[in-house]
């Protein structure tokens, strides 16, 4: 019999997917937002702001000018009642999480690659998944072992 994917694998692989999307040459982020029936509410990856040339505006951290795919899925989502459950290529940056909580409908949150901020950990200021799991979202890194 063949393997049937779990709602978790297919939440990751259609991240990745729409990761693919992505123009960013430094690295493709991708999103995916299941509702409480493990239905595909919203999905998104990181890019320019519609009508812009989708191309990083700088290499440097912080500066790609590229709208986070966690913020495209948000926007894009049809929400469907509460305890919807975010799947993102990478960990949430601070800004994202935030964003995250705010929308008050997210209650899980799995990443699959860890991404630090420097400057805000060098200053001792929490992570994205920090400020995620203090808000009192579940959030967890994903694994394909």
């Amino acid at each position: 019999m063949a393997h049937r994917p779990s709602f978790d694998e297919l939440g990751v692989a259609t991240a990745r997917l729409w990761a693919t999307r992505s123009a960013d040459s430094k690295v493709q982020v991708g999103a995916c937002l299941l509702d409480h029936f493990n239905r595909v509410v919203g999905v998104g990856y990181n890019g320019r702001a519609a009508g812009e040339p989708n191309e990083r505006e700088s290499l440097e951290q912080g500066m790609s000018g590229f709208i986070h795919a966690e913020v495209n899925a948000l926007l894009a989502a049809n929400w469907n009642g509460e305890a919807h459950t975010l799947y993102i290529t990478h960990e949430p940056c601070a800004t994202c999480a935030r964003l995250i909580v705010n929308s008050r409908r997210v209650r899980r949150v799995v990443y699959v690659v860890s991404y630090t901020e420097p400057v805000r950990q060098a200053s001792g200021l929490p992570s994205g998944e920090q400020i995620l799991a203090a808000a009192g979202l579940a959030v967890e890194q994903w694994s394909d072992a």
